[in-house]
């Protein structure tokens, strides 16, 4: 099951990068999209509370908030990245290792993928590469370092979310956003970069928004039903955006991209029956 709420991340982050980009073309600047979209999974984390509950606890409270800077600190830079480099040179890098580094820590605390399981990551992670890299590639150095560093951003997060408690229910998603959302508040005024979208732009912000907080819940759950399974299938979310972006902006897409998004798929398959 781990693997089904990996996939729900991967659509639910493409379809919100989809609804990003239309704010951004709709006048809203890339860190004041980030902030909204923080804000709004905020109320959707507390919603998720009062739905289907859980116990707080300051433990899970304080790993919630740690693992929230992180994930909002790998947010900002991978727009910084995106803003000097391109998404076919940064995305790889956030995608990969926002992966790697959970699913290491994750066979550290003493989870054992079998076989198929490792097989299917290494199918579908090479079939991201092809997916995120078979585009033109500008200033490589510059995509490279801040891709690598907001998916340590990212991973580190995502690791630190391994050790909520079980019990935790949608609470830590909730810690997570807060302080994602503070992070990002903080360094827009910093930048004197206005803190709210354009009317225009509002709607698919939102939108945007509330499908980045029921990727935070699915994230949370699947890691506590299986956590190898979910975090690489999770990291899949590049070939989600390249087809919502060919079909929806009308995007090039090239074979290798094609072939990618196929072996992505076949790898997660793959995840799937090894998890079974």
């Amino acid at each position: 099951m781990g693997v089904v709420f990996g996939i729900i991340c991967t659509l639910c982050i493409g379809v919100s990068d989809t609804l990003a980009r239309r704010a951004m073309r709709s006048g809203a600047l890339p860190l004041t999209t980030a902030n909204t979209m923080q804000i709004v999974a905020i109320a959707t984390s507390f919603g998720a509370v009062g739905a289907f509950g859980g116990t707080f606890t300051w433990r899970d409270f304080i790993l919630g908030l740690v693992s929230g800077l992180g994930l909002g600190l790998g947010l900002f830079l991978y727009f910084a990245g995106m803003d000097r480099s391109s998404a076919t040179v940064v995305s790889p890098m956030v995608a990969v290792l926002s992966a790697v580094v959970p699913y290491g820590y994750a066979v550290l605390r003493g989870s054992s993928p079998t076989a198929k399981t490792i097989a299917g990551a290494i199918i579908a992670v090479a079939g991201l590469l092809l997916v995120t890299v078979g585009g033109e590639v500008i200033n490589l150095r510059q995509g490279l370092l801040w891709g690598t560093v907001s998916g340590l951003a990212y991973g580190t997060g995502f690791a630190i979310a391994l050790e909520l408690s079980d019990d935790a229910g949608a609470w830590p998603a909730a810690w997570q956003r807060v302080a994602a959302a503070t992070l990002l508040t903080l360094i827009a005024v910093r930048q004197s970069v206005v803190l709210l979208p354009p009317r225009s732009a509002l709607l698919p912000a939102f939108a945007a928004g509330v499908l980045a907080g029921v990727t935070t819940i699915a994230y949370l759950v699947g890691v506590r039903i299986d956590a190898p399974s979910t975090v690489v299938a999770a990291s899949m979310f590049p070939a989600a955006t390249v087809a919502l972006s060919h079909f929806s902006f009308g995007d090039a897409v090239s074979r290798r991209q094609v072939v990618g998004i196929a072996l992505s798929l076949f790898g997660i398959a793959v995840i799937a029956l090894g998890s079974a």
